[in-house]
């Protein structure tokens, strides 16, 4: 039998409302985040900031599937 074991926030999942907004990122910004993207010791992360930065990421890919969606409809037209 495999024993896991988790921390006492382990269960907890982070639930928040997030505006959705059409992000349009120049040249500049595109270099900005591929350079916040180093790794980083998580460890040093409060959990508030880590889910922001999750939460962040996740509306960030649902707008670039939008967006691909959207040019997919436009070369199919």
């Amino acid at each position: 039998m495999m024993s896991t074991v988790l921390d006492d926030s382990a269960w907890d999942v982070p639930v928040r409302d997030v505006p959705v907004r059409d992000v349009q990122l120049s040249p500049a910004d595109v270099s900005l985040h591929q350079n916040a993207r180093e790794r980083q010791d998580v460890s040093k992360v409060s959990r508030e900031e880590l889910e922001d930065r999750f939460l962040r990421l996740h509306e960030e890919t649902l707008l670039l599937k939008q967006k691909t969606h959207k040019q997919d409809d436009k070369i199919r037209k």
